[in-house]
C-alpha cells in the first residue's frame, strides 16, 4: 500500500464518446488516493490499472475505434490479457459482449465488438433515447478492497436497491455458466425489440447460430387496418435457389463450434422477460445501466475494489 499522498491506483476511461467525464467524476469521488486518465491511444493502456469503457454510442465508439490506429486490437489484447479490470456501461457492456443482436443497420459488417464476456447482449432492448426510465436495481456486492481513503461503504446503504439509469439501454438476453449473474431486471422489449427476439427464436429453432445480428424492420400495416409483424429478413435480396455461386460461397465457410441460447420466457400478457443487467467473469465487468449518472457511488467502489485487489496480487 502507498504510504505518501501520491495515488495509488489508476483508472482509465476510454474517451472516444459518450459518458467520459461522468466516469471520471464519480470513479475520483470514491477516494482521493484513485487517479483517472482519457484514454485514446493504445500506448495509454499501459499506463493504467484498469479501464471504464463508458456508456453513449456502442456504433460510434466502434467506427472511431476502428479508425484509430492499434487501438482496438490493444483493447481487445488489454481485455483478455485479464490482469488488469475492465468495466463496461451501457455502451461499453455491448462492446465487451461475444455475441449481439439488434446492431446498427449504418455498419455493413456488423457492430465492431472488443469482446472477452460470453453474453449475448440485444442492443437497445428498453427503447430509444425518450424512453429512457430509472428503476431500482439490484445492489452491487461489496469491495474486495475498501481501505482505501474514503472507499468505506456505508453500512445501512450496501444492500438497498441500486437506481439504475437505462438509456438506450441494452440488455443480456443468455450468459455462459462461467459468468456470474450480478443482477436481473423483468421489463418488456421496445417494439423493435421484440421483433429481433422474435427473429431470433426463429432462427434459434431453425439450430442456426447466432454471433450478431441486424437491426431487422419492426412493423407492417394490413390492408385491412392495423398494425402486425412483418416477416422480417435480415438480408435484402437473399439469393435463389439453386444459386451456385452462393452454394461455393457456403462451403468455405468456416463452421464454429455450435453455442446453445436459451432465451428468457417472454409472459404472454406483457412481453416482459427477465434479462441480466449486470455481469463479472474474472476481472470484466458489465452493467446495462448508468452507474456514472447517480449520486450513488458503491458500483463505483466495486470496480475501484476490483482494480486495487489486482494490482496488490500481480
Amino acid at each position: 500500500m502507498a504510504t505518501d499522498d501520491s495515488p495509488e491506483i489508476t483508472i482509465g476511461v476510454l474517451a472516444l464518446q459518450g459518458a467520459f467525464e461522468e466516469h471520471q467524476r464519480s470513479i475520483e469521488s470514491v477516494s482521493p488516493r484513485i487517479s483517472t486518465v482519457q484514454v485514446r491511444t493504445p500506448g495509454q493502456l499501459s499506463q493504467i490499472d484498469g479501464i471504464i469503457l463508458p456508456g453513449g454510442e456502442s456504433t460510434a465508439m466502434g467506427l472511431i475505434g476502428d479508425a484509430t490506429t492499434g487501438l482496438w486490437e490493444a483493447l481487445r489484447q488489454f481485455v483478455r490479457r485479464g490482469d488488469k479490470p475492465t468495466w463496461g456501461t451501457c455502451a461499453g457492456m455491448i462492446l465487451l459482449a461475444e455475441r449481439c443482436v439488434g446492431t446498427s443497420a449504418v455498419i455493413t459488417k456488423g457492430q465492431s465488438l472488443i469482446g472477452g464476456v460470453d453474453i449475448l447482449v440485444c442492443r437497445n432492448y428498453f427503447g430509444s433515447q425518450i424512453s429512457s426510465f430509472e428503476m431500482s436495481t439490484p445492489a452491487p456486492p461489496g469491495p474486495q478492497c475498501s481501505d482505501l481513503e474514503g472507499m468505506a461503504a456505508e453500512d445501512e446503504e450496501v444492500d438497498a436497491p441500486f437506481p439504475g439509469v437505462f438509456i438506450r439501454a441494452p440488455a443480456i438476453l443468455t450468459a455462459s455458466p462461467d459468468v456470474e449473474v450480478l443482477g436481473k431486471v423483468v421489463a418488456a422489449p421496445c417494439r423493435a425489440a421484440a421483433v429481433v427476439l422474435r427473429e431470433l427464436e426463429r432462427k434459434i429453432e431453425a439450430g442456426e447460430d447466432v454471433v450478431q445480428m441486424g437491426v431487422v424492420d419492426a412493423l407492417e400495416r394490413r390492408a385491412g387496418g392495423g398494425i402486425g409483424y412483418a416477416d422480417v429478413r435480415l438480408h435484402k435480396g437473399e439469393p435463389a435457389a439453386g444459386d451456385a455461386d452462393y452454394e461455393e460461397e457456403k462451403k468455405e465457410t468456416v463452421v464454429q463450434e455450435r453455442i446453445n441460447i436459451d432465451l428468457p420466457g417472454a409472459s404472454d400478457e406483457t412481453n416482459a422477460r427477465e434479462v441480466i443487467c449486470a455481469v463479472r467473469k474474472g476481472k470484466i465487468l458489465c452493467t446495462a445501466f448508468h452507474p456514472e449518472i447517480s449520486d450513488d457511488l458503491r458500483w463505483h467502489k466495486y470496480f475501484a475494489g476490483m482494480v486495487l485487489a489486482a494490482k496488490r496480487n500481480n
